[in-house]
């Protein structure tokens, strides 16, 4: 941590006020951006990933592991309705965000524990984010996810936990 000194006048004192107001600001935007990219996890976690959408800027972009890429609040929201998050579990490391401004980006590795068609499986990847700040809030503005691999697992794990079922 870089120790601050008072400044001898008072146009120095002003242009510390503002230097720091600038890093206070660019700290809270890079820990709000974090509380975003958990919240998408969460919500995939408690069996919401329908509502993931929410998360995103009207004019987002999704791509995911080679899928086509689409655009849009509307066409996000009937992705995830129609992408397996419903039955997933995801966990996400070393989430590194850059803010400038309005902008950000940022990339987490990705563990995720999906089921689909009956079989578990371990999926290991790295999301790569672009947000955007729109009316005081940060949302994405392009989620890209790259996937690693993916492989079946010899035991599964969605008879362990409850899953919500959507009515």
């Amino acid at each position: 941590m870089t120790a601050v000194h008072p400044p001898a006048d008072l146009s120095a004192s002003q242009d510390l006020v503002r230097a720091l107001t600038e890093r206070v600001e660019r700290m809270e935007s890079i820990e709000a951006i974090r509380a975003l990219r958990a919240r998408y996890h969460e919500m995939v976690n408690e069996d919401a990933g329908n509502r993931l959408y929410e998360l995103f800027a009207p004019d987002a972009y999704v791509a995911y592991g080679g899928r086509p890429e689409v655009q849009g609040r509307d066409n996000i929201r009937a992705f995830f309705a129609a992408f397996p998050v419903q039955s997933a579990r995801q966990f996400i490391h070393s989430h590194v965000v850059q803010v400038q401004g309005d902008r950000g980006t940022g990339s987490s590795y990705l563990d995720g524990r999906p089921v689909r068609d009956g079989k578990s499986y371990y999926v290991v990847g790295r999301f790569d984010d672009e947000y955007i700040h729109l009316d005081g809030q940060w949302f994405f503005q392009r989620v890209t996810l790259s996937v690693h691999y993916m492989i079946e697992a010899t035991e599964r794990w969605d008879h362990l936990i409850p899953l919500q079922v959507e009515r």
